[in-house]
């Protein structure tokens, strides 16, 4: 049973578009005592313009041998060979975790919005890891996830 699905991160569109619309308007109308340089400009641009590329998506995707996490534009790519499965539970994650990649007291987080995830515990190259995926639905990715490793460990 393959997975796949991605979620748009309204939260960092909706912080990076309007920054970058004032940001732009401050340049062309130099509002303010001391107008915003070209240089600046660009480079404070670049660099949002690049963080919003990078984490506007978030897309899992769960096969027989890996479970994936791929970020934006796809050059931030998370992926786990799992060994044997543990456990897998469906978690509401608190607020305080926030989005992105974090490093929280239950593992890994990884998530672009939402407070849902599924936490995975699983043994990989003989070290036990735990992670959190946040998924709109973690109840399917939770079932891809089970069926797709649970099968293989019995067989």
């Amino acid at each position: 049973m393959n997975y796949k699905k991605s979620q748009t991160g309204w939260i960092v569109i909706g912080i990076m578009v309007p920054i970058l619309v004032l940001l732009y308007l401050s340049y062309v109308h130099q509002w303010g005592d001391n107008p915003l340089p070209l240089l600046p400009f660009a480079i404070i641009a670049i660099v949002l313009i690049i963080a919003a590329a990078l984490f506007y998506q978030l897309t899992v995707e769960v096969d027989r041998t890996t479970v994936k996490v791929i970020y934006g534009i796809g050059l931030i790519r998370i992926k786990f060979k799992i060994d044997e499965l543990l456990s897998t539970h469906v978690i509401r994650t608190p607020w305080y975790y926030g989005y992105g990649i974090r490093i929280t007291p239950k593992g890994m987080l990884y998530n672009i919005q939402g407070s849902k995830a599924v936490e995975i515990k699983f043994i990989s190259k003989g070290k036990h890891k735990s992670v959190m995926i946040g998924s709109p639905e973690p109840e399917k990715l939770q079932r891809a996830i089970d069926h797709n490793f649970r099968k293989r460990a019995w067989t």
